[in-house]
């Protein structure tokens, strides 16, 4: 049986909301240091995301001695990940750079609407804080079965920038009926495209050997036909990241079939890119390979 993404942050209800009201007094880099107080105990007891990140890195090409070195970077990178979040909740603010700008507000401004999926590298939650789109509205695809507090104040801080959530529950289909009202009035869908919550996969060479995509992002952007962005959003100092827009192209010659096996190609050959570039900021913390 492979292990999956639970998809939920960790921490208690009150421990969540203390942290924002902690963020809103202690400087965020002072946060980071404190961290290490208990990520050692952290990554000891969660042994399904520590094996999942240590087999990551061994793929890589790292021995066994600095895999698990990394194992630890790549948490406290996650660590700061997820501080970044709650910071953003108490109202800090962050310097951000975005490449390829006129392609993404070009696409924004158009009256067409367009597909924007992401991946679990890097800080992608924060795209929503810092891509504003007052002339369309944007709508993320996104899990229903987050904790009360991140989800409260996740709405409240992406409403700020014309963003709301479309939360995908698991015995509910009402998000299919809005993800096609979406499209047809020209705005915006946002959509991960690399973590598996569902039976119908999609497998794509990625690192080295076969892995296992959710089809469903790559079949709803070739049935709708609409123009396909892929965001990344690293994080590049305390405070700054820099976000990251290409556009995914498709033979619209193919069969459908085929469109949908070649954009989830391209978008595997994107995330690999950059994934090596960035091998810290990988967040998927389970076994990606696993069959």
């Amino acid at each position: 049986m492979s292990e999956k993404w639970t998809g939920q942050t960790g921490g208690t209800h009150w421990m969540q909301r203390a942290l924002v009201g902690m963020m809103r007094h202690v400087d965020i880099r002072i946060i980071y240091g404190l961290m290490h107080l208990w990520l050692v105990w952290y990554v000891i007891v969660r042994p399904i995301p520590r094996r999942g990140i240590y087999r990551f890195h061994r793929r890589r090409g790292r021995n066994r001695i600095q895999s698990v070195i990394d194992v630890y970077r790549s948490f406290y990178q996650f660590g700061k990940a997820i501080l970044d979040r709650f910071a953003v909740y108490a109202g800090c603010e962050y310097a951000v750079e975005v490449e390829n700008s006129d392609l993404y507000y070009g696409r924004v401004k158009s009256e067409e609407g367009f597909i924007m999926l992401f991946s679990h590298l890097g800080n992608t939650e924060m795209a929503g804080y810092f891509l504003s789109t007052p002339e369309k509205k944007m709508h993320i695809l996104a899990y229903g079965g987050e904790s009360p507090v991140v989800t409260a104040n996740r709405a409240k801080v992406l409403a700020r920038n014309n963003i709301e959530m479309i939360l995908v529950q698991n015995d509910d289909m009402s998000h299919v009926y809005r993800i096609n009202e979406v499209l047809q009035r020209g705005e915006v869908l946002s959509m991960g495209a690399d973590r598996r919550m569902e039976d119908s996969c999609i497998v794509c060479p990625f690192m080295g050997a076969d892995a296992l995509f959710p089809k469903g992002a790559f079949q709803i952007s070739v049935m709708m036909g609409k123009p396909v962005l892929l965001v990344f959003v690293i994080k590049e100092g305390a405070r700054k990241y820099k976000v990251y827009c290409r556009e995914l192209e498709v033979d619209h010659d193919l069969s459908k079939k085929d469109q949908v096996q070649a954009l989830a190609n391209e978008y595997a050959n994107q995330l690999e890119d950059m994934t090596i570039r960035y091998p810290y900021q990988w967040f998927n913390m389970y076994d990606f390979w696993a069959k």
